[in-house]
């Protein structure tokens, strides 16, 4: 884990374009790696879910496996086995994507989250002049994107369309269906 102050390279739209605000971050290389820059509390969560996995992997199937080779037939032609087997292997790769993660991730503290205007970890209060609905979204890095808590990626058109905006500005996004929406920003928050 680094800190948001070292150099890296991102391939965000906005950063390499200049919009962003927290491009500071993200200027140079180093050792011509991609890092990713996650919010506090998207590296937590990631953690979290990188011990579960383990505890999956290293404790739970063994113990299955286990007791399916114990019912007898030929490995080859147990499904069960099988099975858990093709389970134990999602499960490698996983545990193996998120060290690499956390281990090449740059942390974004909450303080250096500005209230000014839109970016990477803003909490953003939109009206979506269209359907005349106030919604609130997160802005975090794609590893942190989870549309059921209202997280969406920095990348996706919405994201890329509000990064670097201010309060009281209207803003429009062609979304992927071809349609465009325009939504007005009615606040900019940190995770609080």
């Amino acid at each position: 884990m680094k800190s948001a102050s070292d150099s890296v390279i991102l391939s965000w739209p906005s950063y390499r374009e200049g919009r962003c605000p927290h491009s500071k971050f993200i200027e140079g290389a180093r050792n011509e790696m991609a890092q990713t820059l996650l919010t506090r509390s998207g590296y937590e969560l990631k953690k979290k879910q990188l011990e579960e996995y383990r505890q999956i992997l290293f404790e739970r199937i063994p113990n299955r496996l286990r007791r399916a080779a114990e019912h007898g037939r030929e490995l080859r032609e147990n499904k069960e086995y099988l099975d858990i087997m093709r389970e134990q292997e999602f499960y490698e790769l996983e545990v193996s994507r998120l060290e690499e993660l956390l281990d090449n991730a740059q942390i974004l503290e909450d303080e250096q989250i500005s209230t000014e205007f839109v970016g990477l970890g803003s909490r953003v209060i939109l009206e979506d002049r269209g359907l005349n609905r106030v919604d609130t979204l997160e802005l975090v890095s794609p590893a942190e994107a989870d549309l059921e808590h209202r997280k969406i990626s920095v990348e996706s058109p919405v994201g890329v369309a509000l990064i670097g905006h201010h309060v009281g500005e209207q803003v429009e996004v062609v979304l992927p269906t071809g349609k465009s929406a325009i939504y007005r920003i009615l606040g900019i928050e940190r995770r609080g």
